[in-house]
């Protein structure tokens, strides 16, 4: 451990006493893999060992992080004013909020949800003098519980239309449709979810062992789910999916990811929807995002 990750971690630099830097976090992985600065040693090194047997990922963290935004720009324009990114990990560059900001005609309400109180410390320092965002703690596999907190503190009006974020989460939850499902009844029509999802279904099984096993070191592990399975988290909601590549050839055998945006419409009728990054079947090289 360097002396600076040790600073850091102290309680003078405003972390827990509790923060293991010997141990690496999902959340801090996920930032060294989009490249960014928040991340200690046993993070990369854990990325490291994640990347020399499924070297896809870092293209496929890219590329989901790209859909997500793209999926936040295009809501704003269509109207939405209220995002719950959930699961939000440490910030991005750019950030939720500054992507919906640049496409918005008013003001907006962000709220930014994680169950890591490190991740929330970090969020609230960076985040706090900007307009009409929040950072709440809570877990998403209490869904309910995370719903009546922000809907009694006034975070999010549920009665109006509203975007939820799941960039790249689900993966950590052992049920995941709950907490989608929990999101979608009380999403008015018009509202929104979007969603990233590592899928297995190309990949080689003894691959998707290792990844999960690297994960399951962080505390949290994940499970890497099959396309089926991931589009039947899009219950009850009109999506586009659309599958996220990074092999150049087709017939190798790699992790994939599906993301979709899903319309919440009245009567849960489905009907087509086209985005600017999803259309139905659609298959995006992710090395080229």
């Amino acid at each position: 451990m360097s002396v600076t990750e040790s600073a850091l971690a102290s309680p003078s630099f405003g972390g827990p006493p509790t923060l293991d830097l010997h141990v690496p976090s999902a959340a801090r992985m996920s930032d060294h893999l989009l490249d960014g600065k928040d991340n200690f040693t046993c993070d990369r090194l854990a990325v490291a060992e994640l990347l020399r047997t499924a070297p896809e990922l870092r293209a496929l963290a890219r590329s989901g992080r790209a859909f997500l935004m793209r999926a936040v720009a295009e809501l704003a324009a269509h109207g939405i004013d209220q995002f719950l990114d959930l699961g939000a990990g440490l910030p991005a560059d750019p950030c939720t909020h500054e992507v919906a900001a640049a496409h918005a005609a008013g003001p907006l309400r962000v709220v930014y949800v994680d169950n890591d109180p490190v991740v929330n410390m970090h969020n609230r320092a960076l985040l706090s003098c900007a307009p009409g965002v929040r950072t709440v703690q809570g877990d998403l596999a209490s869904p309910e519980l995370l719903i009546a907190r922000l809907s009694s503190t006034g975070a999010v009006d549920f009665a109006r239309p509203a975007a939820v974020l799941l960039g790249d989460v689900l993966p950590y939850l052992p049920d995941p449709a709950q907490t989608v499902r929990a999101f979608r009844n009380v999403m008015a029509a018009g509202g929104a979810v979007v969603l990233t999802h590592l899928s297995r279904e190309r990949a080689d099984r003894d691959a998707v062992a290792a990844v999960e096993e690297v994960y399951a070191r962080t505390g949290t592990g994940i499970t890497v789910r099959t396309d089926a399975q991931i589009a039947e988290l899009f219950d009850g909601l009109a999506h586009a999916p659309e599958v996220l590549d990074a092999r150049p050839d087709p017939a190798v055998p790699a992790l994939t990811c599906r993301a979709g945006i899903g319309w919440r419409v009245r009567g849960d009728q489905a009907r087509a929807v086209t985005t600017t990054a999803a259309t139905t079947g659609q298959r995006t090289n992710a090395s080229a995002t």
